[in-house]
């Protein structure tokens, strides 16, 4: 009987890599040599595993010759990120997965001065040319391995990033366009609101005007020409009405008075805000104003028995001002200062400050709270608001003083304590400096 043998060639058989690589390094059954390199298995299980684990990083990385510029190897997420085989890759020029405005410029990716390089681009995939390429994020390094130059880049898919800044720039846009809208319909508000109080107020000044008028007549009339021919032994209730109507008409001219000032500030604010106020400039030495102001306001110190103090320094230059509207904001400054100081002095100084002459007004008063300081200048706004006892205005003064300042391109502000006196200042520009 023939024994069997089998037909299959040996030759046919296909080798296995890791046997392959045990006989090369002498590990294995048929090795050529029986010396054994365990430290060089080790080594080239750490390079399998490394290599094994490098394929799974979320980044595209590419070996690629830095003076031919062909890719030499890839690994990472590559082969996903451009949906193609490494074989598509490996071998051809890395400037083709670049766009067409890029590629023209690919060989200075690779020489350059700089040895690390960073920048944002896209990658198109080759086996699909009409999908939209995929941003990414380079950062290249340039090295040098056994004489040839190398250039080890790393691309991170920036897709999620781009869509978010894309909204980001869509809301960002969208935020603009109702912000432009708001103000739109808040400047058209304030027109509207800044027209209707200059008519209300042009509607009020005459018959308030006549009203004032009337009271002052009635009163002369009734002291001059009525009242005398009461006797002395009238009814004690006669003299008490004589009085009473007296103090009524008193009344009705003071409030007139207030109400009269209250309609003049609103004019005025409303015509500085409408850029309708046209300044008289012409060079105006500051002592000049600041004494026409002093002269203005003497009434009140002697009524509230507070002293004036002035420190103003010598040769002072000229501004271009106007001189009414100047004094206006003096006044205002001087009677808000004596209006809050129940007791001590008020300050007035003037002195040159680089291209700018600066005045102030300190008082002694009352002081104000560091959070009044940043609306103390709004249109309606008070000292003290809660305060029964706090002298009466209009709360626009401060709002007129400030257009008028900017007006003249100067600055005003206000420093406070409370309990220890305020000071407002403002600087007016030279007459030199606004050449």
């Amino acid at each position: 009987m023939k024994s069997w043998k089998s037909s299959r060639n040996p030759a046919d058989e296909k080798p296995d890599p890791v046997n392959e690589r045990e006989k090369l390094i002498g590990l294995g059954k048929r090795s050529i040599s029986k010396s054994y390199y365990p430290e060089l298995k080790n080594r080239l299980d750490e390079l399998e595993q490394f290599r094994a684990l490098l394929d799974r990083v979320n980044d595209a990385i590419f070996v690629v010759d830095a003076d031919t510029g062909i890719t030499l190897d890839i690994s990472g997420s590559t082969a996903t990120m451009l949906g193609c085989d490494a074989e598509m890759l490996v071998g051809k020029s890395f400037k083709s997965v670049l766009p067409e405005h890029i590629q023209r410029y690919a060989a200075n990716l690779f020489h350059n001065e700089t040895k690390t390089l960073s920048l944002e681009t896209s990658f198109s995939q080759p086996e699909f040319p009409d999908k939209p390429p995929v941003p990414v994020e380079l950062t290249i390094q340039l090295v040098t391995f056994q004489g040839s130059r190398r250039a080890i880049i790393v691309a991170r898919d920036i897709s999620e990033r781009k869509i978010n800044e894309e909204r980001l720039k869509k809301s960002h846009a969208q935020l603009e366009i109702r912000v432009r809208e708001r103000t739109r319909e808040l400047n058209r508000a304030n027109q509207a609101k800044s027209e209707f109080l200059a008519i209300v107020s042009h509607e009020l000044r005459t018959p308030l005007t006549s009203i004032l008028g009337f009271a002052k007549i009635n009163r002369k009339k009734l002291v001059n020409k009525i009242f005398p021919f009461v006797t002395p032994d009238a009814p004690p209730h006669v003299h008490k009405e004589m009085e009473r109507v007296k103090r009524n008409l008193d009344i009705i001219t003071s409030e007139g008075n207030r109400l009269t000032a209250l309609i003049n500030d609103v004019l005025d604010l409303a015509k500085l805000e409408a850029n309708k106020v046209e300044f008289n400039f012409a060079p105006i030495n500051p002592q000049e104003f600041i004494h026409r102001s002093v002269e203005a306001t003497a009434s009140l110190f002697k009524e509230s028995n507070l002293a004036l103090l002035l420190e103003l320094e010598p040769n002072l230059p000229t501004v271009n001002g106007d001189l009414d509207r100047l004094i206006q904001v003096m006044v205002n400054l001087i009677s808000n200062g004596v209006k809050f100081t129940p007791r001590g002095s008020l300050t007035c100084r003037a002195r040159r400050l680089d291209n700018n002459v600066r005045i102030s007004i300190t008082d002694t008063g009352i002081g104000m709270p560091q959070s009044t300081l940043d609306t103390i200048f709004e249109k309606f706004t008070q000292v003290q608001e809660g305060s029964s006892d706090r002298p009466r205005g209009t709360g626009l003064g401060l709002s007129i003083c400030r257009h008028i300042i900017n007006g003249h391109r100067g600055h005003i502000w206000a420093e406070s304590h409370p309990d220890k006196g305020s000071k407002f200042i403002f600087t007016l520009p030279i007459a030199d400096s606004r050449k």
